[in-house]
């Protein structure tokens, strides 16, 4: 059994004995979805991120993110929204069979962002090709675990909304800034992992 193997079974079974919170949103809220896409690294799992195109009225433009959008009428369900929504931003054509598990969902409430429940998904595909450009995203980068975990890369964002200063934790790597709902969903999935320990490496 190779160490992807080992990973895989890690995931399964973390995902297996763990139940995500489900969001129950008020009549008239809109539903999305996002996939968190892991590969194996040369050393350990890397995850994807990808950067958001600018748009006027897209409230996380310019923003780091995980692939994803809002549902559609032609989507089955949610786990449907996050896949299509990935072969669409990034060209990544992932199956539901590589959705090891879901994430809790988000249900953020607040006058800056419309509203809008999120339901994240884990995804696990070893190999990957490559991520492509769409209009929908200025660019992608790919982080290992162990980077997301360290405390050198933890810091503070700090922003001011009318006559209030508000200060949100981030994930800092190669330049950019990971913080906001992607922040709290890749602390949902660390804390699932638990330490590193006893984790497979999943190296290429």
């Amino acid at each position: 059994m190779t160490g992807q193997d080992d990973f895989s079974g890690f995931l399964q079974n973390r995902f297996t004995r763990y139940e995500a919170r489900r969001a129950d949103p008020p009549a008239g809220t809109s539903r999305a979805a996002v996939v968190l896409v892991l590969r194996a690294g040369e050393i350990e799992p890397e995850a994807l991120f990808v950067v958001r195109a600018t748009h006027e009225r897209d409230p996380w433009s310019g923003h780091v993110a995980l692939p994803g959008g809002r549902e559609e009428q032609v989507d089955q369900d949610l786990m449907d929204t996050a896949l299509r929504e990935l072969r669409e931003e990034t060209g990544l054509g992932l199956h539901r069979h590589e959705i090891v598990g879901r994430l809790d969902d988000l249900h953020p409430v607040s006058s800056h962002i419309p509203r809008i429940a999120i339901s994240p998904f884990v995804a696990w595909r070893p190999r990957l090709g490559g991520v492509r450009r769409s209009v929908e995203i200025d660019g992608h980068f790919w982080v290992p675990i162990s980077e997301l975990e360290s405390p050198a890369r933890r810091s503070f964002l700090t922003l001011q909304r009318d006559e209030d200063t508000f200060q949100f934790p981030t994930i800092e790597y190669d330049g950019h800034t990971v913080w906001g709902l992607t922040y709290s969903i890749v602390e949902n999935f660390l804390e699932l992992l638990g330490g590193a320990a006893d984790r497979p490496t999943a190296g290429s």
